[in-house]
This record gives structure tokens, C-alpha cells and sequence, in this order.
């Protein structure tokens, strides 16, 4: 149960977060964002050959992971910090289900590799 209740987290963090965030920088390479948000990026993107762009998505994807495993690491290092699930009256605090919270998005075969979108890797659960 307690593996489900993490990937289900996980699955919204990554496609919330990471899928998101990735999605972005993309349109913006492409031109595409909703009601042509974030020209003055696009410009500036597109002035760059695939192999720089696809350099700097790499970049991002890193950084996105970062990010997220800095913030879950808030939950992991300060106790009065809590991200609580709750069914049916019941409580679970998810670091205390985790061996180490803030590394699930980005461990080998963790949140991202299994969950995104965008990853690189093709065993993915569903």
C-alpha cells in the first residue's frame, strides 16, 4: 500500500512539475506556447542549432530534478514540515513511508524514469 501511495504522489509531482516545466521550455524552442507567452525566450532559442537546444533541455531536466528533490528534502530535514496522504480517516506521513523521499523523483528507475513523459527511459509503469 505504501508503494502505491508514493507512486501516486510521485506520478502527480512529475507530470505537475517536471512534465510541465519541460513542456514548456519545449514550446518555447518551438514557438508554441499559449497566446505566444515568452516570445523574447523563444527569439533567443531558436537562434541556437538543435545540438545547443537540446544541450540546454538536458540542462533543465537536471535542474527541474534538482529542484524537486530540494524541495522534498524541506519535508525530509524539518520535522514540523509534513506531507501528510489521507484516505478514509487515515493519516500517512510520506516521509516516514520513504527510505529517502527527496531522491524518489530522481533515482535510477524512480519517479521520472518511470513516470515522465519526457524520459529517456522505456520501461515505465503505468
Amino acid at each position: 500500500m505504501n508503494k502505491k501511495i508514493l507512486d501516486r504522489y510521485g506520478k502527480i509531482v512529475t507530470n505537475s512539475v517536471y512534465d510541465d516545466a519541460v513542456s514548456n521550455f519545449i514550446n518555447l524552442i518551438n514557438g508554441t506556447t499559449k497566446w505566444g507567452i515568452g516570445k523574447e525566450y523563444t527569439e533567443v532559442l531558436q537562434k541556437l542549432n538543435k545540438e545547443d537546444q537540446d544541450q540546454l533541455l538536458d540542462y533543465l531536466k537536471k535542474t527541474i530534478g534538482t529542484v524537486i528533490f530540494g524541495m522534498l528534502g524541506v519535508f525530509e530535514e524539518n520535522e514540523e514540515f509534513k506531507i501528510i496522504y489521507e484516505s478514509k480517516g487515515k493519516q500517512v506521513d510520506l516521509v516516514k513511508i520513504s527510505e529517502m523521499l527527496k531522491a524518489e523523483p530522481t533515482i535510477e528507475g524512480g519517479w521520472i524514469d518511470r513516470f515522465s513523459e519526457f524520459s529517456d527511459k522505456r520501461d515505465k509503469e503505468s
